[in-house]
C-alpha cells in the first residue's frame, strides 16, 4: 500500500487487518518515522519509505537500513498526468550507491519514453529496479 496521507500512523492497523503486506508512507507526512517503522513491522508488514521531489535523498538515509524499499517520487504526488522529473534520477543513483541491497521504486510519469531513464542513473538493467505506474505502457 502506498499511503499518500497526512497522518500515516492512523492507517497502519486497518491496512494490516485488511491484508496489506507492505506499507509505504511519505517521510514528510510523519514527525516520528522510527516509531512508524516499528509499528508497521509489529503489524507484520514490510516497510516502504517515499520521498517527494522537493525532499533531499539524504533525509531518508537515517532510515534506509530499517526499511525494505525506498520510493522516489518522480512527480509531485496527488495529480495525474504529470511529466516525469528526470532530475530525480540522481536520488536513485545515490540510494543505490549508499544502500546496494535496498529495493528502489520510482513513481510518476513513467511510460515508454521515460522507462529507460529509470535504469540509466545506476547503470543497471530495468529488471534491477522496481518500477511503478505503468498505466501509459498498458495503453499502447
Amino acid at each position: 500500500m502506498h499511503m499518500m496521507v497526512s497522518r500515516p500512523e492512523q492507517w497502519v492497523k486497518p491496512m494490516a487487518v485488511a491484508g496489506a503486506n507492505q506499507y509505504t508512507f511519505h517521510l514528510e507526512a510523519t514527525e516520528n518515522p522510527g516509531a512508524l517503522i516499528k509499528d508497521i513491522r509489529e503489524n507484520g508488514m514490510k516497510v516502504g519509505l517515499a520521498i517527494k521531489p522537493g525532499t533531499t535523498v539524504e533525509y531518508l538515509a537515517p532510515w534506509a537500513n530499517q526499511i525494505d524499499m525506498a520510493l522516489v517520487m518522480t512527480v509531485e504526488p496527488g495529480f495525474g498526468g504529470q511529466k516525469f522529473m528526470e532530475d530525480m534520477m540522481p536520488k536513485v543513483h545515490w540510494l543505490r550507491t549508499q544502500f546496494p541491497s535496498l529495493d528502489i521504486e520510482v513513481d510518476g510519469g513513467v511510460g515508454p519514453d521515460t522507462i529507460h531513464k529509470c535504469a540509466e542513473p545506476i547503470g543497471r538493467s530495468l529488471s534491477d529496479i522496481l518500477l511503478r505506474n505503468f498505466s501509459k505502457i498498458g495503453k499502447e
